[in-house]
């Protein structure tokens, strides 16, 4: 059964106040940010609240994330050194990614050495099937939009052909090792129907979900990434047809021609949809 990364969500690291708010908000993961949202001055405080957060042991359906900063940075160091031994969350995300080393670098640092990595420049994107493929746990590959256009020196447009080749690399990457892909962020929280269009066009290039930066965000993006009724029911009938056929290879099914990867792909659609149904609808967090 697939892991989820529908929907992933961030929070500023110095917005204790908004912990509770973001894990409540049906996100398949909560990133807990020490990085871009929080000023120099406050990575201190930013750390520190996240901490005292992680050691009461959050309870959720969500999966919850660590972005510290990047690990050519002053603070990557004190990041890990107060990550470690912590509890309470599923893995590091590391910012910034421009080579395999960087993520075998942190991964001793993270629970499971599990490391997300963030890619957003040109030499991440160039270099995303050797960083997927680190020796760590790395479960999903975050494409950074923002980023790679300012190193591009291009502005990033509402249908996004600048960005075709860039995304196909990241999910190629991610397909190569069985992980799961997924998009930028959109920044216009006031257009919802943009989100909506993003996300569709991503998810047929092969994402499997996208960053959020708010709650509002959330459940159009989870509506975008799992599959509609009709999706499944076709998936059942594809898979059942081909079972009932026996060992022909290839069968055909309302004038569709089915063989074992369209079959696959139906499968596919169905452990999603099984993994979905079976998620909690609910975040909750023990007493302190």
């Amino acid at each position: 059964m697939p892991t989820l990364f529908r929907s992933v969500l961030f929070v500023p690291g110095t917005r204790g106040d908004r912990f509770d708010k973001a894990l409540a908000a049906d996100a398949d993961a909560v990133i807990l940010d020490l990085e871009d949202s929080v000023d120099p001055g406050r990575k201190t405080e930013a750390r520190e609240t996240v901490a005292r957060f992680l050691a009461t042991r959050p309870v959720s359906s969500s999966r919850l994330f660590v972005r510290v900063n990047a690990s050519t940075s002053p603070w990557i160091g004190a990041d890990l050194e107060r990550m470690r031994g912590l509890e309470g969350f599923d893995g590091l995300v590391l910012p910034k990614v421009e080579s395999p080393h960087q993520i075998e670098t942190v991964a001793p640092h993270a629970p499971a050495r599990c490391v997300i990595p963030l890619l957003e420049s040109a030499r991440g994107i160039l270099h995303a099937a050797a960083i997927a493929a680190a020796d760590a746990d790395v479960p999903a590959l975050l494409f950074g939009a923002e980023d790679l256009t300012a190193d591009l020196g291009i502005r990033r447009t509402i249908d996004g052909e600048e960005l075709l080749f860039a995304r196909s690399q990241v999910v190629l990457a991610a397909a190569s090792v069985g992980a799961e892909a997924i998009d930028a962020v959109a920044t216009d929280l006031a257009d919802i129907d943009g989100l909506r269009a993003d996300a569709h066009r991503a998810r047929a290039l092969g994402f499997r979900g996208k960053m959020a930066i708010h709650p509002a965000q959330v459940p159009v993006i989870n509506e975008v990434y799992s599959p509609t009724a009709d999706e499944i029911a076709h998936a059942r009938q594809t898979i059942a047809a081909f079972d009932a056929a026996g060992p022909a290879g290839v069968i055909r099914v309302n004038d569709q021609m089915i063989e074992a990867p369209v079959v696959l792909r139906a499968k596919r659609v169905l452990a999603l949809a099984d993994a979905i149904a079976g998620r909690p609808a609910t975040s909750r967090r023990t007493p302190s």
